[in-house]
Order: structure tokens, then sequence, then C-alpha cells
């Protein structure tokens, strides 16, 4: 009894009950601050774990620091022992030492256990499995539907579409989840559909969580409802009411809807809400109508009327910074690349209100529609750091790596799209087309299967699947493909370019040049489709010895030329060649200075023509010259094809001269580099062989020239040269 006495007088005299209940105080306010501020401040879940977490460990902590230390005025002691007779005092001080020995070890356990059990299951315990563990089957994929309107009021239509929009870009800033694209949504809603058909429809297409909801008429105003269903389990897991709306004020409701599906979802708490968006189209809701127009025009392909109805978003508000980036994007694909580029500019400045993810788009989309391919690429690529699930920006970062000649890393980035939605119809046609550009037509043909099953009435399935049979010479079975996908859109312009080029591999020219100068003529081709078309047109009329048609069809297109920017260097390279090929050498000249001074891209092709026309006017310093600059360049990007350039210019110079011999040799080394060719090389190496005499090895060259031929590049620019080869006189 004695000794729970003294036990008893030890914690009074070391003050244990004052210490602990202004502790368990403190620690008590300290929570209930915490429980008001974190939510209100996004703080994550973890957050206020970790403070309940701190607050029960340091209670044995400060209990034992408390029977341990004594606060005294000089300082922190250790606690003496009580009054008792100076043998007992000696003893105590002896043994004194060893409190804090004790407590050391009990100390460090209680810290090391509340470690471990934070580390090993507190931080996470309340989060979703996909917060934990970012894969990609276990992400939530969310596909947000228009809101039906049943209001009766057929002014209101687009508002179901404009609320699903912003509702889409909202969840699309979060990296816990993934957006089904607008245009697959598209799909899920064909019109007449029922909610139970959309529903298992999603289901079957991989699709975890479906938004629904309508617009009603009520007396109070309107009222709209959304829910989501969880199909995986097919049970309602959020919905949301907002009722008494005017009409002008219904796409305020996309906010609290986003905030209602990521609870639902169990969204960490510290993700963000896009509220700028909504207020945005609530203050300029006319604006905003156009730009839901022009968005559905933009995914439906159909690029002249979004481009009317961005131009009246923009009109409407001027600030409206994703409608003129949408603007510029419709600009840059109707080939007017002056007209995206002072939009998306002008995009950039306004855009500082914006998400990061929109003001990402915004500067990737400068740099792609520039056609700075590798300042795209890196933007791209960041964009998807952030945000790995934004289809758009990975289809973006596809198209920029194509035109980089990256094919194999383009296969990749898409395989990547098709695994993260197999529902994407675009994902498939892109797996299908860059698997045909790089010679696995076994690899493509599953591809385009899936494709044409998903979209059937999509004009590029059949165009792929006449592709597979171009490449592998079935030319009248891939005749029947295109001709095909020209019966679902007469204005898919690409198979009315591949009708035309099975007319020259057929060796009907004739033929082809009636087609071809039918599209450049045709207002129902896109800009980028005629120039295309007017580009292979000159090629031909060259070959022919037709220059006044070729410049005549080139005149006529012109305009569009000069808007898209980047034929201009080529149409340039064509008049030129035709000038060389009229013995016009000094006009020939002046025209590929202009050429180069014009290029968008590499200037191997222009240097040469430029090598050309100085040769032919005899000019021998400047070939020289243009030789060393041709070795130069094989230093840059151009790498081989600079370098092959350079060897057959120099064995040109060099049959000039006189030097025959030493010329078969370099036009052989030309003939045999790496590298793009801007001539038929081989064509002047039998031109040479024939000057030495032998015959026999000019003949295999020349017919080497006349009848080789890619059919993944056709390379109709070499034709006038197959046709002298052809034509050559023995």
């Amino acid at each position: 009894m004695e000794r729970f006495a003294r036990f008893w007088r030890g914690l009074r005299r070391r003050r244990i009950f004052q210490t602990s209940a202004l502790y368990i105080v403190v620690a008590w306010a300290v929570i209930q601050v915490a429980s008001i501020a974190f939510p209100a401040f996004g703080f994550p879940a973890w957050a206020m774990r970790a403070i309940l977490v701190a607050a029960f460990a340091g209670f044995p902590v400060v209990a034992i620091l408390a029977w341990v230390f004594d606060l005294s005025p000089h300082g922190i002691e250790l606690t003496s022992a009580e009054e008792a007779s100076p043998d007992a005092r000696t003893a105590s001080a002896k043994r004194r030492w060893l409190r804090p020995l004790i407590a050391a070890p009990v100390l460090a356990v209680i810290v090391g256990a509340t470690a471990w059990l934070w580390t090993s299951r507190l931080a996470t315990t309340g989060q979703p499995d996909f917060t934990q563990q970012l894969r990609p089957d276990e992400l939530p994929v969310v596909a947000v539907l228009p809101l039906e309107n049943l209001t009766g009021r057929r002014e209101l239509g687009w508002v179901g579409d404009g609320v699903a929009t912003l509702v889409r870009d909202n969840l699309a800033q979060s990296r816990y989840l993934v957006v089904v694209s607008a245009t697959r949504s598209m799909r899920l809603a064909p019109v007449g559909s029922s909610v139970d058909q959309i529903l298992r429809a999603a289901a079957e297409a991989g699709i975890s969580h479906v938004m629904t909801g309508e617009i009603l008429r009520t007396p109070k105003g309107l009222t709209v409802t959304s829910r989501l269903t969880d199909l995986r389990r097919d049970v309602e897991v959020a919905a949301n009411r907002q009722e008494g709306l005017e009409p002008e004020h219904v796409l305020t409701v996309a906010t609290p809807v986003s905030m209602v599906i990521k609870q639902g979802l169990g969204i960490p708490a510290n993700e963000k809400i896009d509220v700028f968006s909504a207020d945005f189209a609530t203050q300029h809701i006319a604006a905003y109508e156009a730009f839901i127009a022009g968005m559905e025009n933009f995914l439906r392909y159909n690029y002249v009327d979004a481009k009317s109805a961005f131009e009246q978003a923009v009109k409407r508000a001027p600030a409206f910074a994703m409608a003129r980036y949408r603007l510029a994007h419709t600009l840059a694909m109707l080939g007017d690349t002056d007209g995206a580029l002072a939009q998306v500019r002008r995009a950039k400045q306004d855009a500082a209100r914006l998400p990061e993810r929109d003001r990402a788009y915004i500067a990737a989309g400068e740099a792609y529609f520039a056609r700075q391919n590798s300042d795209a690429e890196e933007k791209y690529r960041a964009l998807l750091r952030d945000y790995p699930y934004e289809s758009e920006a990975r289809l973006l970062l596809v198209y920029v790596l194509v035109a980089g000649d990256q094919t194999e890393a383009a296969l990749i980035e898409g395989e990547t799209l098709a695994q993260q939605d197999p529902g994407d119809e675009v994902a498939w046609s892109v797996v299908a087309d860059l698997n045909l550009k790089l010679g696995r037509y076994d690899a493509a043909e599953p591809a385009i299967k899936k494709f044409r099953d998903l979209a059937p009435g999509n004009p590029n399935a059949p165009f792929l699947a006449g592709d597979s049979l171009f490449f592998r010479e079935r030319f009248d079975e891939a005749a029947k493909e295109y001709a095909e996908s020209l019966r679902l859109d007469p204005s898919f312009g690409d198979a009315a370019l591949r009708l035309a080029h099975i007319e020259v591999l057929r060796d009907r020219r004739a033929s082809a040049i009636e087609q071809l100068g039918a599209i450049t003529r045709s207002p129902s081709f896109s800009s980028t489709v005629r120039t295309g078309a007017v580009t292979d047109l000159a090629s031909l009329l060259r070959a022919d010895g037709r220059c006044d048609e070729a410049e005549q069809a080139l005149d006529l297109l012109q305009p569009a030329i000069d808007a898209e920017r980047v034929l201009v260097a080529f149409a340039l390279w064509q008049r030129a060649m035709c000038r060389l090929d009229e013995g016009r050498p000094d006009e020939a000249r002046a025209l590929v200075v202009e050429a180069i001074d014009k290029s968008m891209g590499r200037r191997t092709r222009y240097v040469l023509a430029r090598g050309l026309a100085e040769l032919a006017g005899g000019d021998t310093a400047s070939v020289r010259a243009t030789i060393t600059e041709l070795e130069g360049l094989a230093a840059t990007s151009a790498g081989d094809s600079a370098r092959k350039a350079a060897l057959y210019l120099s064995g040109l110079l060099q049959t000039k001269s006189g030097a025959v011999a030493k010329a078969v040799e370099t036009l052989k080394a030309a003939v045999e580099a790496p590298g793009t060719q801007y001539d038929l090389y081989a064509l002047d190496l039998a031109r040479a062989q024939v000057a030495t005499g032998n015959r026999g090895l000019a003949i295999r060259s020349a017919l080497k020239a006349a009848t080789r031929r890619d059919l993944h590049d056709l390379r109709l620019d070499l034709e006038r040269s197959r046709q002298l080869a052809a034509e050559f006189d023995w």
C-alpha cells in the first residue's frame, strides 16, 4: 500500500495529470481546427488522418517525458527524487539516470510502431483502389452523355451538349479516371436510343460508368437531373438535382455535377474543380451555343460548318480562348496555316485563366500548326505525362510523329491509344494505317477489321482496306474499296487520289490526268486534297512535255497553295524544273532561290535544283559552291539525302567537264548511297555509261530508273525522268 501511495505522490509531484490534461485540450483544439480548415482548403484525406495519428501517438510520449523531465528556471532537468533521508537521496541520485535509459527505448518503440502503422496502412485508408495503384485496368472509364432535353423547347436542344462538354472537360483534368472522348460518346447515344440500350452498349464497350440526365420544365423554372451509373454493379453511385433554373443559368450546373461525379467515384478531395469555364459559358451563352455547334461539326469532320460556328463564337465573345483554339485547329485542317497561327496565338494571349490542361493544348497546338515538329512533340508528351489518358493529345502526338518521319514511335502511341480505349474507331484506324506504312500488312488486317466492325459507315475503313490491297499490287480489288469510300463520302479526297494513282500504275496517264484535273476543280474536296492533286497533276503534265498546262494548273490553285504554305516551295520547284526542261536555266535558278527561302523543312531538293540550274547555265564555280553547301547539309537532319545529292551533282559536273570515267564511279556511288533521291540518278548514270561505251550496264541502269517504284511513295515528281528513261535512244 505504501508503494502505491508513493507512486501516486510521484505522479502528482511530476504534474503528470496537469500535463496530460493540457495536452488533451490542445490536441482536441488542433483536431477541431483541422477538421474545419482542411476540407475548405482542399487538403487530401490522409492529412486529417495524420493529425489524428500524431495526436494519439503523442500522448504517451508527452506522459513519459513529463515523468522523466521537469521544466525549471534553469531549463529542462531530470525530475528530482521526493524528500527523503540523506542516504535515500544519495541512492536515488545514483538511480535517477536509469529513467532516461528506460524511457528512450520505450519512446523509440512508440515512434517506430506509429511510423510502421502509417506507412503500411493508414496513409491510404479510405482511398479507392485506383488512387493507390494507377493501372489502366483499375481506373474508372467514364462516359458523359448529353442531357436529354424534355422541356419541349427546341431552342434549348444544344444545352444538354453544352453541359456534357463542360462536365467532360472538367473530369478530364483528373488523373484518377479515364474520360471517354466526345466522338465515342456520340456513337454510344444515336438518335432514338433508349437509356437501357445506351447503358448496355457502353458496358459492352468496356465503359465502367455513364453519366446521364435530363432537362425538365417545371412551374418554378428548369430542373436539371443527372446520375452516375456504375455499369459493373448496375447501381447509381451518384445523383444531382438542380431546380428553379433560368435558361441562361443551366450551364452553371456543370460544376456541381462534376463534383458529385468525383465524389461518387471516390476521387481524392484535393482534385480541383474548374469553375471558370462554366462561369464563362454562362456569361456568354450565345457564344457557347455557337461553340457547341462548332464542336459537333468538328468531331464529324465537317470543317467548313465548324469554321463558321467557331467564328460566330469568337465574334460574340472575343476572349473565348478555347473557341479560338478550335477555330485555329479547324483552319489548319482546311489548309489555312496563317489563319490558324493567328487564331492560336490570340487564344494563347487570352488563356491565363484557363485550366492547365487547356493551356497545354493551346501551347502544343501553336507548335503543331506551325509544323515545328520537335517542339510540338515535346509539348504533347508533357501534356500526356500529366494527363496520360487524354486521347486527343495522344492522337495529335501521332500526327506530329508521322510528320517527323517517326512512324515506329507513332505506332507505339497508336497502340497505346487503342489499348486505353478499345472502342475508339480512330485509334484502330491509326494502328491500321501505321502498320500499312511500315509494310506490316498482316498486322494491319486485324486492326482494319476492328475498325470496320466499330464504324461500318466510316469511309476511312474501306480506304484502309483498299490501301492494304494497293500496297500488295492488287489494284482491281483496291479500286473497289476506294469506290466504296467515295460512295460513303463523296468528299473523301484520299480515295479519289488513290484511284488516279492506280491509273498511273496501269500506264493510263491520260486517265490519271483527267481524274486529277477533276479533283482540283471540285469544291467538294478539301483544299489540302486539291493542292495535293494539283502537284501530282503538274508532275504528270510535265512528264508529257506539257509544261504550259502544268503551270496553268498550278496558277489555278496558287491562292490555296499560298494559304496552306506547305507546298509553296514544292510548287516553285515544279515551275523551275519546267523552265529547265524548256532550256531557261536563269529563270529556273531564280525560282529555286525563292523556293529555298520559302521552304518549311529540308532544303536539299531546292539546293540541288539550284545546282542543276547553275550547271545548265555553265556557272561551274557556283556548282562547286552548291556541292559544298550540300555536303554541309549532310551534317544536319538532311543527312544521307544531302550527301547523296552532293555525289549526284558532283557526277554531273564531272560528266560536263569530260571526266566521264570518274563520273561513272561518282554517279554509281550516288545511286547506291542511302537517302532520298530528288531525280532519277540512275538515268544520268546510264548516260555516263553510254559515253564510256558500256551499253549493257547502261541499259540495266536505265531500265531500273524507268520501272522502279515504291507504292508507299509513288514520287510522281520523278515521272518526267521515268519517261525519259523509257524513251532513251540506245
